[in-house]
């Protein structure tokens, strides 16, 4: 499976890792949005249940949360390679999520999709406080 369009999302979500000070990461820029740190731990998380899933035929959440004591910034990379591999080297047509079966591709968009609603929820909230978007966003997106 071609996965190019699910490793330029990745690559942009996980930019922000990569941009943001880190004295950016614990703060809550928008009522209900949650932090940087909580959103890059969700990634690591999120990216880890869909890859268990295209290895054993089943995605299954809430999946298991991350150690605190990790590295972010190498797990946030380890999680998109695991992630490009499971996709190119998935045995299975069909998949089980939540009772229903889903195509590979559909669990490919569904990942893509993951990344940019998080992409936009931060965009939003860097900007409305003043903090420079990353510079790969601004540049791609033309904003």
């Amino acid at each position: 499976m071609e996965t190019k369009g699910l490793e330029y999302a990745m690559k942009m979500t996980n930019e922000l890792a990569f941009s943001i000070k880190k004295e950016y990461w614990n703060l809550a820029f928008v009522d209900h949005l949650g932090t940087l740190e909580k959103l890059f731990i969700h990634l690591i998380r999120v990216r880890s249940i869909y890859s268990n899933g295209l290895k054993s035929g089943i995605i299954s959440f809430p999946g298991h949360l991350p150690s605190p004591d990790l590295n972010i910034k190498t797990e946030l990379t380890n999680s998109c390679i695991t992630l490009l591999e499971a996709f190119k080297f998935c045995n299975y047509n069909t998949l089980i999520f939540n009772g229903s079966k889903l195509t590979v591709e559909e669990v490919y968009g569904m990942s893509i999709q993951h990344e940019g609603i998080h992409q936009g929820q931060f965009s939003i909230a860097l900007r409305a406080n003043k903090i420079p978007l990353p510079k790969m966003w601004v540049s791609d997106w033309h904003l």
